[in-house]
Order: structure tokens, then C-alpha cells, then sequence
């Protein structure tokens, strides 16, 4: 009888550890890489805040306006509303846009603070694209490196 229970204790006791190690398999957790942002959302955000105070510190309009719209792009991904194919995206091979990485995270290490603070970078940039002053569009795209920044800070960068 004593072996019967001991048999089954051993038995509770192996598919416990069993199933701890299929749920952090799935990436529900634990493990090096939990609550990491992938690699390719941080070159991303540092690509992006690039353009963006290249866009910043340009000395024509056409050139400010240029490097902003990589800004999108990097923001948005290929698959963005208002992502533009005509214009290069520096951001190729890092994830697939920052706004759709950050909601893969879910809740994640600050993903819902950094995804809104570049959602409203994104709005900004939107904003400044339609701009003709070059001095308003480098202030505009000075605002969106800031904010940038912010959000990249958000998830721990």
C-alpha cells in the first residue's frame, strides 16, 4: 500500500515539473528572454530617433520631410495606414514597425506606455509631414525624437 501512494507521489511530482516546463516552452514566462523587447524593436526606436533628429537638424525642407517619413515608416511597418513604400525604410530587418512590435508585447515591460507615446509620435509626424515652414517641420520632428526616446525609455531602453 505504502508503495502504491509512494508511486503515485512520484508520479504527481513528475508531471507537475513536466507541465512548469511545457508553460515556460510556450513563452508564458521565465527563461533569459522573458520581459526582453526583441532585438529588432530596439534598433528600430534607435533607427527612428536617427531620422528623426537628422530630420531635426536637416537644412532643406525636402531633406527634413524625407528623413520624417522614414520616421513613419519605422513607426508603422509595411503594413501601416499611412506607411509610405515609395520612401526607404531604414527600419527593414527590425521587426515588422514599431507599433505593431510594441502590441505584440501585450503588457509587457512598459509596452502599453511605450506604445502609446509612439502612437502619438506617430500623429505628430503625420502632422509635420503636411508642414511647408522648414523651421515648424524641424520643430515638429525635434518633438518626435523626444517622444521617441521617451517611449524607448518605457521599455527599458
Amino acid at each position: 500500500m505504502q508503495s502504491t501512494r509512494r508511486l503515485m507521489w512520484i508520479g504527481v511530482v513528475v508531471m507537475a515539473l513536466g507541465s512548469h516546463g511545457a508553460v515556460f516552452a510556450q513563452g508564458y514566462g521565465g527563461g533569459s528572454k522573458y520581459n526582453k523587447p526583441a532585438a529588432g524593436l530596439v534598433a528600430a526606436f534607435k533607427t527612428a530617433q536617427t531620422h528623426a533628429t537628422n530630420a531635426a537638424r536637416a537644412e532643406t525642407l525636402r531633406d527634413s520631410l524625407w528623413h520624417l517619413g522614414h520616421v513613419v515608416n519605422c513607426m508603422e511597418g509595411p503594413r501601416g495606414t499611412h506607411y509610405d513604400a515609395t520612401t526607404a525604410n531604414p527600419c527593414q530587418g527590425q521587426g515588422t514597425g514599431i507599433i505593431p512590435d510594441l502590441e505584440a508585447m501585450g503588457g509587457q515591460m512598459g509596452a502599453s506606455s511605450a506604445l502609446d507615446g509612439v502612437r502619438k509620435a506617430d500623429t505628430l509626424a503625420l502632422d509635420t509631414l503636411k508642414l511647408t515652414d522648414l523651421a515648424k517641420v524641424k520643430a515638429g520632428a525635434e518633438k518626435v525624437a523626444t517622444m521617441l526616446t521617451q517611449a524607448s525609455r518605457a521599455i527599458g531602453q
